[in-house]
């Protein structure tokens, strides 16, 4: 049998007197596209800190690929193969996208607090340009990211999570905020990452998560209350439930 990508074995996360996150599993094959959804509070976000070690759980194991991972720090896992963004922006308004670009691929490098200037040639220049390329940004290079709409930010978290050539990439909302217009150019970006690369995401509009996703895992009060394929989450008396301000 394969090796999920991301399994959890009853995962929780306390804060105090709060239980964020209860008695959490699920496996993630690899390639898998895999939305987690529910309301303001499920405990969607809290889950996805612990799988990346902002939060370190309070019971139960994290495997990345048959590795323990439950132990390590943040940076650890993401050298182990875990990229994510994050609901909040991230990213160098000073600097230009190319620049942004850069310093995320040489974060991940030997002599990366090194203060000379790259040159032309530089291996992680090249790689930087390339992702612009592949997040439709070649065009905004030289282009403050201060200067960015609210989507092209968006692209840009993205491929600044893809610079270390993540094996999980895992993306925290990443619709949040974006225009109708946006939201397809979004969604094509999502669906051409490649297979090799496992993508977990938390989304609230189901008309991007849906549509990205193979499988979908719905979150109400810190614990999971269903796992189906997409064509049957709308019409799932449970999720109706949910989403209508029911009970289940």
């Amino acid at each position: 049998m394969t090796t999920p990508a991301i399994s959890l074995a009853g995962v929780s996360r306390r804060f105090g007197a709060l239980q964020a996150v209860r008695d959490v599993s699920l496996d993630v094959m690899p390639g898998e596209r895999r939305a987690v959804l529910g309301p303001n509070g499920a405990g969607k976000t809290t889950l996805f800190n612990t799988i990346c070690g902002d939060f370190p759980p309070t019971s139960g194991q994290i495997l990345l690929f048959g590795e323990d991972i439950s132990a390590l720090r943040p940076h650890q896992r993401t050298r182990r193969g875990i990229g994510r963004t994050y609901q909040t922006s991230l990213l160098f308004n000073g600097l230009s996208v190319l620049e942004n670009l850069f310093v995320a691929v040489r974060g991940l490098r030997p002599g990366r607090f090194s203060f000379l200037r790259p040159r032309g040639s530089d291996t992680g220049m090249a790689k930087a340009r390339d992702i612009a390329e592949r997040m439709r940004l070649s065009h905004l290079l030289h282009e403050q990211v201060l200067n960015l709409s609210h989507g092209q930010r968006r692209q840009l978290e993205i491929g600044m999570a893809l610079a270390g050539d993540p094996r999980v990439l895992m993306l925290d909302e990443p619709a949040a905020g974006l225009s109708p217009g946006d939201r397809p150019e979004l969604l094509l970006l999502l669906r051409e990452l490649p297979r090799s690369l496992t993508l977990i995401l938390i989304e609230h509009d189901m008309d991007i998560a849906l549509p990205a996703a193979d499988f979908v895992t719905v979150m109400k009060d810190g614990q999971v209350v269903v796992e189906a394929p997409p064509d049957r989450i709308e019409d799932d008396p449970v999720v109706q439930a949910i989403y209508l301000g029911g009970g289940h």
